[in-house]
């Protein structure tokens, strides 16, 4: 499987501007992914805004007019709060079993990885992209597999 990578599987770039407002970003969170990348005016990574932050905010008590993508956004990292300077990112070569480990390291937070090159964001990947991949045929080769006994 190894030779698959995000460029093979990532969906092309989609992203909120860091400055987009609350009303615009619930739209465009209506789309198939449960999370997008924030991005800045180089289109260079942020954070991410998922619907669970959309959801804290209206736990919060905050309408989608006291709320815009860069005060939703958090980094990726299962461990860390807030924003951070390095957000969860992956380069377009990196390879499916990386990708699996960073998802199923940070299940809890990350929804969608996005995908970068030279730091400027390319595309994103979710769970369902991989799990898109694994159904195409000839995805699985024969001898991969072992018995188990």
């Amino acid at each position: 499987m190894s030779c698959i990578r995000a460029k093979d599987i990532m969906h092309p770039r989609v992203s909120l501007p860091s400055k987009m407002k609350g009303e615009e970003v619930v739209e465009k969170l209506m789309c198939s992914y449960p999370a997008l990348p924030v991005v800045n005016d180089k289109l260079e990574v942020m954070g991410i805004v998922s619907e669970y932050d959309v959801l804290s905010a209206v736990k919060e008590g905050r309408t989608i007019h006291e709320f815009s993508a860069e005060t939703l956004m958090s980094c990726g990292h299962a461990e860390h709060e807030g924003v951070c300077s390095n957000p969860v990112t992956v380069a377009v070569d990196t390879t499916i079993e990386e990708i699996v480990d960073l998802f199923y390291g940070n299940s809890s937070s990350l929804s969608i990885l996005p995908v970068v090159e030279k730091k400027k964001l390319v595309g994103i990947i979710s769970r369902k992209n991989i799990i898109n991949a694994l159904g195409e045929k000839g995805f699985w080769k024969e001898h991969e597999f072992q018995k188990r006994v």
